[in-house]
């Protein structure tokens, strides 16, 4: 039987992502996180184009978690023709926006921050991304089975082909699932971190340690 046929994909109110578990591993990006904005030293340019990064970023994910239904149905429509985890590289390319917002070349503070923030990159692709598949991936082939085998034979995992993979399914975009997939949250949060970063002179005693 297929996972798509096992609830009505339209009932949100045992949705698969529902539930937000508080775990070491968020902790840690957390952490990570405050500690990179708390050693910020913004300067226009760059804290512009990180806000363009970031803003694109959101969009990004919610163009995903609006086909998305996770668990439910295999996805192959909007970005999952271009991408098996557009999700992932809307979180990848918030990453590199605050990174580049938070730092410049001018000063050592701004190196401190943008040299964190390629660290933060590395253990993304090397921790992050690794886990992540290792663990979704065996559930999604139980899941999916073929339909997966198909996907993943004509879309990459990560970095997103040119062209779409026109798979047949024609979901539309839907702003229910972009709710029942607990999105908006991210936006109020990323606005926060770039608003961070801008008035950090105002907050952050970890700038007066490293300077």
């Amino acid at each position: 039987m297929s996972a798509r046929t096992l609830r009505n994909p339209m009932d949100y109110s045992n949705h698969p992502r529902s539930s937000k578990k508080l775990t070491i591993r968020k902790v840690l990006a957390y952490v990570a996180a405050v500690l990179l904005v708390s050693m910020a030293d913004p300067r226009p340019q760059t804290f512009q184009i990180g806000c363009v990064l970031v803003a694109l970023a959101w969009l990004l994910r919610i163009w995903s978690f609006g086909h998305l239904e996770k668990n439910l149905t295999m996805v192959t429509s909007g970005p999952y023709g271009y991408t098996r985890n557009p999700a992932y590289l809307g979180t990848f390319l918030a990453l590199i926006g605050v990174a580049l917002a938070a730092g410049n070349r001018e000063t050592n503070l701004g190196r401190y921050a943008w040299g964190f923030g390629i660290f933060l990159v590395v253990v993304f692709f090397t921790v992050y991304l690794p886990r992540k598949f290792r663990k979704e991936y065996p559930r999604l082939k139980e899941l999916f089975g073929e339909e997966l085998d198909r996907h993943a034979e004509n879309v990459p995992d990560f970095l997103p082909r040119l062209s779409k993979w026109k798979s047949g399914d024609n979901r539309s975009f839907s702003w229910t699932r972009v709710s029942a997939n607990h999105e908006w949250g991210w936006g109020l949060v990323l606005t926060l971190v770039m608003a961070m970063i801008y008035f950090v002179d105002c907050w952050s005693p970890l700038r007066q340690w490293l300077v």
